[in-house]
């Protein structure tokens, strides 16, 4: 069977989002007809930090298109560069670079270049060399997640960042800690080898031939002939993003954090460089604070927090004991304190600043001893809390604790709701909860004499 030259582009546009290059198209409106191609200066020279062209149009008063550009435009998960562009003592900052077809936009701040003059641009070379180290970081560590989760993991989706960057890829469970170290030290060992990273331009079908489908893991590139970014001997794809010359410029990988995204998808995040080691020296920070708290050494705060958290455990099992005991003691209280009306037992009482569950939780013990009682509490405190329980045979007797709870909250200001035997409700007006408890009474009272 042959297989038709557009086979992997086709495949890849079913799976991968789209590059947010296409998105800028749309959210910028400009015209742009009759204005040639940007030359981009930075496939020429990457590490390219200032240089001279020439203002071809300004639209809008903000949007300046030159004839040639070393700023980098958004795109592939990479945030666009930012700098200056000076001119005859004028400065205008930019502050957003975006790709509108094959025209590049630079969004400014400041002077206006006028058209046909000659301008001078000076990137933030700091910020867009730690953009460089987190894209080919991101390669990377793709190719390490693969070798240590298997082949089905697959980029789906990555954003580069200054200070954290984040790696989306497909696996069908959730990183476990020894894959999260090992992916880490495989990385790390391609920073160390100082691996070179070449960049070539392809026919797109030769380049398919040669790599297949894994050239798409970042992205549809478009154009006939596509730039493929290769670690020798680690990772290839097709790529329009600005690499580090050497993977040893990267300097540290560090994982920061991982976590599951959607169903199948890992998201890794992770810093390069100086913020790596900034990270790395932030959480030895934060051990050896949590070693001055417990009063041991860094080695020890394992040990000693399993035993923390073993004691704690244990208190809050005892705590829940006593609450339960406490519990029970109150209801066989109230079921002695409740009073005839007709052929049912009630018990009706406000409480302050007494946790509704705990009262839920003497309800229910009082209606085990006695099946006959009903039971009314209002706990009061910056709002009311009604909560009406009924016993299996007061049921019988004609009363449903819905009616009852939504009656007297009604008082309160609101409305309540449950089931038969067991109901809740509220209000705002806890001027009103003698009120209240005195309606929740007269209901009773008319609903076991058939009234």
């Amino acid at each position: 069977m042959e297989i038709p030259q557009d086979f992997y582009t086709s495949v890849a546009e079913r799976h991968i989002q789209a590059s947010k290059t296409m998105e800028a198209e749309a959210k910028i409106p400009v015209e742009i007809e009759g204005l040639p191609e940007t030359k981009r200066l930075y496939y020429d020279d990457r590490y390219l930090r200032e240089f001279e062209a020439k203002v071809l149009k300004v639209i809008d008063g903000k949007y300046v298109v030159l004839d040639a550009t070393a700023f980098y435009p958004e795109g592939g998960g990479q945030p666009p560069d930012r700098g200056i562009l000076e001119f005859n003592g004028g400065k205008s900052y930019v502050r957003d670079v975006q790709t509108v077809g094959k025209v590049i936009l630079h969004r400014i701040e400041g002077d206006i270049p006028p058209v046909g003059s000659k301008v001078k641009g000076r990137l933030d070379w700091s910020y867009r060399h730690n953009l460089m180290r987190s894209h080919t970081a991101t390669h990377i560590i793709i190719g390490a997640a693969r070798r240590v989760l298997g082949e089905h993991a697959w980029q789906s989706g990555a954003q580069k960042g200054e200070r954290i960057s984040r790696l989306d890829i497909t696996h069908f469970r959730r990183l476990t800690l020894d894959e999260i170290r090992k992916i880490e030290r495989l990385a790390n060992d391609v920073v160390i080898k100082n691996l070179p990273v070449e960049t070539i331009w392809l026919p797109r079908e030769e380049a398919e031939r040669i790599y297949g489908f894994r050239l798409y893991q970042g992205g549809v590139v478009p154009g006939r002939v596509i730039r493929v970014v290769k670690i020798d001997g680690w990772d290839v794809e097709a790529c329009g993003g600005t690499h580090c010359e050497r993977t040893g410029e990267i300097g540290l990988i560090k994982i920061i954090h991982t976590e599951r995204i959607q169903d199948g998808v890992e998201r890794i995040l992770f810093s390069v460089g100086e913020h790596a080691l900034e990270v790395t020296q932030e959480s030895e920070a934060k051990i050896r604070e949590v070693a001055d708290i417990l009063g041991v050494p860094s080695e020890r705060i394992v040990e000693s927090s399993r035993t923390l958290v073993e004691e704690n455990r244990e208190l809050k099992r005892r705590v829940k004991q006593l609450e339960n005991e406490m519990a029970r003691s109150k209801a066989i209280e109230y079921v002695k304190s409740a009073r005839t009306i007709r052929n049912v037992r009630a018990f009706l009482k406000t409480f302050t600043d007494v946790k509704a569950d705990f009262l839920i939780k003497i309800a229910n013990e009082a209606v085990k001893i006695d099946p006959n009682l009903i039971l009314v509490f209002i706990s009061v405190n910056r709002s009311a809390r009604v909560i009406v329980r009924v016993g299996e045979e007061a049921l019988k007797q004609g009363l449903d604790a819905r009616i009852i709870a939504d009656e007297t909250a009604s008082v309160l200001g609101g409305r309540g709701s449950g089931r038969p035997t067991f109901a809740q409700g509220g209000g705002t007006l806890i001027d009103k909860v003698d009120e209240a408890l005195k309606k929740a009474e007269d209901i009773i009272v008319k609903s076991v004499e058939g009234v």
